[in-house]
């Protein structure tokens, strides 16, 4: 009584079995399938039980278990009349030693097999949508010419590896928008990028400001301490702009975490590890400040594995239109104003050398909108050391070499401050109010008022 009431039992668990089950006899006679196997295989059981599987289907796997006498355990199939993927654990029944039958137990994996491919087609669709997120990435970089496209190309090949990255290249040619582009595009992209302007830190400040402290590491520390630079970047792009500015003494500790990838804040003894990318840029010549013992030889191989040289702005003056366009798009809805470009004005920046390269052009420009009333822009729109024109070039690398206007020798904080000046008296001429002047310069009123007693403009 106690058997019966256990093979109830035991048929009862099969049948509530979202698997499909079925036991063959050793001669493959049908002896049991289950509810989930009739639904899986579409086969009503009366049908099936008691007919040999051998001739049912001759190429059943749970047939070979009954050849060898061994088990067949994650076991795939696809049955192409079905169109169904199947998942079987085939096991021999053995009773005193003896092989009565087999018992497989299957599982219908076409839905998880749909799912796969769906998958694949969305990664092939992240791809495609990959690569063109980092073509519209690099589209500020757009060039016609040859050495500025060949600079892109490399940024674009570089980019989603973690080579170090130096970028050469004048002030103002747009290092930091290789940098930025290039870390977008990486696999680091979602992540910080900080960006350091190493000739602007004061030795005695170095340690502190990219490492960090903790806290009462120094007088009046910061209470609970400081994350530094390098911490900030961790996970990201750490750009380090400038780097030819540093003396040898910081670049002896620059090196070291390089080589490291670690770091101990100013006070403390835990080793940080660092997972950083970096992208360091000069307007130095590296290998003359090496020779002159100015530059580390070991810093300079860190950080020279892939090399990109960024032209000047006078060696692409086919760029011009795109530079123009892409500056006028950002200043346009900046100064909430629509101006075009005549074809004189375009001459006109073409004869022009661009010493201070795409930072000056789009000093111009933003002067040029700021002060403009017009739909367009004229000649006279343009300021007077552009019109005229002669200007002598730039060195590729020594960016302070002086460069003359007509007949007036300037530097570029001298011609800054002579077209900041300009800028303020054409703009006072053609207000209305001081209020009116401020907006339209996009600076704050204390800032304005600094800039009238500084060229002790009335």
């Amino acid at each position: 009584m106690r058997t019966v009431k256990l093979e109830n039992h035991l048929l009862s668990i099969l049948e509530s079995m979202h698997d499909a089950v079925l036991v063959i006899s050793k001669d493959s006679t049908i002896v049991y399938v289950n509810t989930a196997y009739s639904v899986q295989f579409g086969v009503p059981v009366h049908k099936i039980i008691g007919k040999k599987l051998s001739k049912v289907e001759p190429k059943a796997r749970i047939l070979e278990v009954l050849k060898t006498g061994q088990p067949l355990i994650n076991d795939y199939s696809y049955l192409d009349s079905l169109n169904i993927h199947i998942f079987a654990n085939m096991t021999p029944l053995i009773e005193k030693g003896e092989l009565i039958g087999a018992v497989a137990i299957m599982k219908d994996i076409s839905e998880f097999y749909a799912l796969q491919e769906e998958l694949q087609r969305y990664k092939t669709y992240s791809t495609q949508l990959e690569k063109q997120l980092n073509q519209k990435i690099f589209s500020l970089l757009e060039s016609h010419a040859p050495g500025m496209r060949q600079a892109v190309e490399m940024a674009k090949k570089v980019a989603d590896s973690e080579a170090t990255v130096l970028l050469f290249g004048e002030t103002g040619v747009g290092k930091e928008v290789f940098a930025r582009a290039i870390h977008e595009a990486s696999p680091r992209g979602d992540k910080p990028f900080i960006a350091i302007n190493m000739a602007s830190l004061p030795e005695s400040l170095f340690e502190s400001e990219l490492f960090g402290f903790e806290e009462g590491a120094f007088t009046g520390s910061r209470k609970g301490g400081k994350r530094g630079l390098f911490e900030l970047a961790n996970g990201g792009t750490l750009f380090l702009d400038e780097i030819g500015e540093l003396s040898l003494f910081l670049q002896a500790k620059l090196l070291r975490v390089l080589q490291e990838r670690a770091f101990i804040k100013v006070g403390g003894t835990t080793i940080y590890p660092l997972d950083i990318r970096i992208i360091a840029a000069t307007n130095r010549d590296l290998q003359k400040l090496m020779r002159e013992g100015k530059f580390r030889q070991d810093l300079y191989y860190r950080l020279n594995i892939v090399p990109i040289h960024i032209p000047p702005v006078r060696e692409r003056k086919q760029d011009l239109p795109i530079l123009m366009n892409n500056i006028l798009s950002e200043l346009k809805s900046k100064y909430r104003k629509q101006v075009t470009v005549t074809q004189e004005v375009y001459e006109i920046f073409e004869r022009y050398d661009w010493p201070g390269n795409v930072r000056e052009l789009s000093n111009v420009l933003e002067r040029m909108i700021a002060v403009c009333s017009k739909s367009y822009f004229v000649p006279e729109d343009v300021p007077p050391f552009v019109r005229e024109g002669s200007v002598l070039s730039e060195s590729p690398i020594e960016p302070s070499r002086q460069y003359a206007s007509g007949t007036n020798a300037l530097n570029l904080p001298a011609l800054i401050e002579k077209t900041e000046k300009e800028m303020l008296e054409e703009v006072l001429r053609t207000s209305r109010t001081r209020t009116e002047a401020i907006r339209r310069l996009g600076i704050s009123r204390k800032t304005f008022y600094q800039r009238l007693k500084k060229y002790n403009i009335q």
